[in-house]
């Protein structure tokens, strides 16, 4: 509705692990493809995320792009809607995600 995500998308889950495996749901920041072109045009809280620190599963597919997580639409999902694992991010884009939440919970 209005400004919210729609369609399936890839997420960066950002819950602890512990509490991944223990609940029915995870936290996740969803990414986008189509704004990652207009990523000079971004406020600070969403964070470019360059192809290369995407670090691609071996069962997945698709190309990888550079994308934008968009901290702005942290949400809660429920387990049963995951599918495919896409990859994994690179210590430094996991940081940046972290500092754009930070920076959107004004921590």
């Amino acid at each position: 509705m209005g400004s919210e995500q729609y369609a399936r998308r890839p997420y960066v889950i950002v819950s602890r692990t512990a509490i991944n495996r223990s609940g029915k749901t995870i936290v996740g920041v969803p990414l986008s493809t189509s704004e990652s072109a207009k990523a000079y045009t971004q406020p600070p809280y969403r964070i470019l995320i360059p192809h290369f620190q995407i670090i691609k599963d071996v069962s997945y597919s698709r190309e990888i792009q550079d994308c934008i997580a968009k901290t702005d639409h942290v949400r809660v999902l429920d387990k049963t809607r995951l599918e495919n694992r896409m990859g994994k991010l690179t210590n430094s884009a996991i940081a940046s995600v972290g500092l754009g939440l930070m920076f959107l919970l004004d921590r």
